[in-house]
């Protein structure tokens, strides 16, 4: 009995000790009330992050990809999971841009789709059977999410973990940031920002803490951005400009010289692997600026160590004297490079951003909805009460002029300057927005909570900040937190209201609700798909009988629904840089019929699809955009005749030419299964189309053309009028007359003359 009771014993005392060794180790890792706190609180935001942005699914839509440009990054996807990434990049899609065809592996940036397929392979992976499309939907949300979180950690990191979770639980919901990180917008934006924010974290972090991985990891970050998004250039930029902003406020030091060089040597490096941006990236006017500012601040360090035995005032003289100097050696030695072609030239786009006043140069980039100048209520509505936060984040920054707040300084002052230069960089504005806002309300808190902590005494403030804080009551410091618990609640406010009535609806199936939503362009993808898919061509084709695919002519917005969704080839889309190639497409649709199928037939063109919209100018139409087409055509192919006053005056609207021109009489002509109704709506059009055109009806087919396709748009008036009356999508056939090859030998001579006069008269 004793044997049994000291074996009992000494299994207690076993168990004793286990659970006081257990209890020690938990003490070694213990974390306080105050992180702990933290910690729950990020995992909340987080949380809210991921519901938000699973908004289209909350409502009840299906997990569709959104928008025109992500449909061809699931192609791509689907084209490197069938094939090899190895094949990507030898890829010539022949039903894009043709009849040159697209080489995708040097065209795109090939982070989203490998993003998608990696998505899709690990949920398969871990036992959930989802198709390649729902992966492509998610990714948005996991890497919007991964945003949020390297939002915390920047801000953390430059300001305190208390204004972190201020810039995360206000960069989960701005709807700068949103929009393009919403469940479904599976394009470059929604990695590139994440990508953009760890790449200042990290180089943050090394520049702080004097730490060569965090520069080497930083500048692989700047690689990966780079192969994600066009805008990698402002981040690869920044760095620089952030590190020229701390030479010329005499924070030079050997440790930003270090980590600057490891950072920016390290993504130029990776950078020159890339298909997509190549070793010539380094020879552009924004490539070059990162390295020459490296050589700057090398020679910077040297005259530095050189002048050690000269005063401070000598050393000062010196310093100004030969930045200024070399400043200008290599701003001459860079207008020099590009004059003998030997640097390559800054881009339109980066020109339009940085001289919007020019846009109207380019009507390329300006006939882009989002490459706008940025109005007021566009502002207001993606940053909302950040309006009041901003202006006492840049004081602060301004005021307490350190390391860390010169970085939030530069990011914000650029990043506000950009977006409004152009609609599309708020997203470049969201991260710096927040962590100006996250400054100013951890500024304006931190003395509140001192106060009422009771932690501000005489002997830790000076007299006339005690005398300040002293009047400073529990009913201030009440006041104060409500107000700026109210101006942060209306920011989770409106971006709760933007996912549910601006973002989660997708262009492809545009309506307010899953149940009056517009099923067009499905209707117009299926009808693809059955009578003009490349696919059905390859399958009928043979080595004796090659062919053509069937060719859809459509202005460029469509080019990738066209290609990815309806399998038809196209002449253009978002991505085609031969502006030459949009140019003639925007003649095709603007030249009356006569002329227009001369064009169309040397390029091969079967079908043409119109875009009406039932007349609706806010869904996109094609009445809306016909202005870009002439402003295109008018500049880069002026060989062609389209001059925008003979089909659009700003009192006029729509005039003259246009009445004539392929796409209007295609628009408006009313078949006879249209019933009564008239076809234009005309309060749609009656800002846009001249009065003379509002009430035109085309009632006979124009020449050349048989309408094969009609969608069933809208019932304009319930119980009057049927589907098909108001249509959003219609497909043309084009019926070539029996001596096209001899119009068009005649319509190539003439081409030729003209050609030949415009050259003599450039040339004199």
């Amino acid at each position: 009995m004793s044997k049994e009771i000291n074996v009992v014993e000494a299994f207690k005392d076993m168990l004793k000790n286990q659970y006081n060794r257990v209890q020690e180790h938990v003490k070694e890792f213990e974390i306080s009330p105050q992180k702990f706190t933290n910690r729950i609180s990020l995992l909340l935001i987080l949380t809210l992050s991921v519901v938000v942005r699973l908004y289209p699914i909350l409502k009840g839509w299906d997990p569709l990809i959104k928008a025109f440009d992500p449909q061809f990054q699931l192609r791509s996807a689907d084209y490197i999971l069938n094939n090899g990434l190895i094949a990507f990049f030898k890829w010539r899609d022949m039903f894009s841009w043709y009849p040159y065809g697209r080489e995708v592996g040097s065209t795109m940036y090939i982070m989203v789709p490998l993003m998608v397929d990696f998505s899709y392979l690990i949920l398969n992976a871990l036992g959930f059977k989802v198709s390649l499309q729902f992966a492509a939907f998610l990714v948005p949300v996991i890497f919007g999410t991964l945003g949020v979180l390297y939002i915390y950690r920047l801000a953390s990191e430059l300001i305190s973990e208390r204004a972190g979770l201020f810039a995360a639980i206000i960069m989960s919901i701005t709807p700068a940031y949103l929009s393009r990180s919403i469940a479904g917008f599976v394009d470059n934006e929604s990695i590139g920002v994440l990508l953009t924010v760890a790449s200042f974290f990290y180089f943050s972090q090394a520049l702080n803490h004097d730490d060569l991985r965090s520069a080497i990891k930083a500048g692989v970050a700047l690689a990966l951005l780079a192969s994600s998004w066009g805008a990698f250039r402002f981040g690869y930029d920044l760095v620089a400009l952030y590190a020229l902003v701390l030479v010329m406020t005499g924070n030079y030091s050997a440790r930003l010289l270090k980590q600057y060089s490891m950072t920016v040597g390290v993504a130029s490096s990776l950078m020159i692997l890339l298909p997509r941006i190549s070793g010539g990236f380094l020879l552009d006017a924004e490539g070059l600026g990162p390295l020459g500012i490296l050589l700057i601040m090398m020679v910077f360090g040297i005259i530095q160590n050189a002048s050690r035995d000269l005063n401070p005032e000598q050393f000062k003289r010196l310093v100004i004297s030969s930045f200024v100097v070399i400043l200008a050696l290599a701003i001459a030695l860079a207008a020099l490079l590009v004059s003998v072609g030997f640097l390559g030239k800054i881009g339109d786009k980066f020109i339009s951003v940085l001289l919007p006043g020019d846009r109207n140069k380019l009507p390329l980039i300006d006939s882009v909805a989002e490459h706008q100048p940025l109005s007021w209520g566009s502002f207001y509505f993606n940053m909302n009460t950040m309006v009041f936060f901003i202006p006492i984040g840049i004081y602060e920054a301004i005021r307490k002029p350190t390391e860390k707040n010169l970085f939030i300084l530069t990011l914000g002052l650029t990043s506000i300057y950009f977006s409004g230069s152009m609609i599309r960089l708020m997203l470049l504005l969201a991260p710096a927005a927040v962590l100006l806002t996250a400054l100013a309300i951890d500024q304006l808190l931190i003395s509140y909570g001192l106060i009422a902590h009771k932690r501000i005494n005489k002997t830790s403030v000076r007299a006339s900040r005690l005398r300040r804080t002293q009047k400073i009551g529990e009913v201030e410091i009440i006041i104060t937190y409500f107000i700026i618990l109210i101006f942060v609640g209306s920011i989770i406010s409106n971006g709760l209201n933007a996912a549910d009535q601006r973002f989660s609806s997708p262009e492809l199936t545009p309506g307010q609700s899953p149940k009056d939503s517009f099923a067009d362009w499905p209707q117009a993808f299926e009808w693809m798909k059955t009578h003009t898919s490349y696919k059905l061509w390859a399958q009928n084709s043979s080595e004796d009988r090659p062919g053509n695919p069937p060719i859809m002519l459509s202005w460029w917005d469509y080019g990738y629904y066209i290609t990815s969704l309806g399998e038809t080839a196209s002449l253009v889309d978002n991505a085609t840089t031969n502006s030459t190639q949009i140019g003639t497409v925007g003649t095709m649709l603007m030249w009356n019929t006569s002329a227009s199928i001369k064009l169309m037939y040397k390029y091969n063109v079967q079908y043409i699809l119109i875009n009406s919209a039932g007349g609706l100018l806010n869904f996109g139409s094609d009445i809306g955009k016909s202005i870009w087409m002439i402003r295109i055509s008018e500049q880069y192919t002026p060989e062609y005749g389209i001059v925008e006053e003979d089909y659009y005056t700003r009192n006029e609207g729509y005039m003259g030419k246009y009445a004539d021109s392929t796409l209007f009489q295609l628009m408006a002509y009313k078949s006879p299964g249209m019933g009564d109704s008239p076809f234009v709506d005309r309060n749609g059009w009656s800002n846009t189309v001249a009065d003379s055109l509002k009430d035109v009806n085309v009632l006979e087919i124009p020449p050349y053309f048989k309408e094969v396709f009609r969608s069933d748009g809208y019932l304009a008036n319930p119980g009057t009028s049927v589907p098909g009356d108001f249509p959003f999508i219609r497909i043309y056939k084009v019926i070539y007359p029996d001596d096209i090859e001899l119009q068009v030998a005649e319509f190539d001579q003439t081409m030729a003359k003209i050609r030949a006069n415009m050259a003599e008269d450039n040339s004199s």
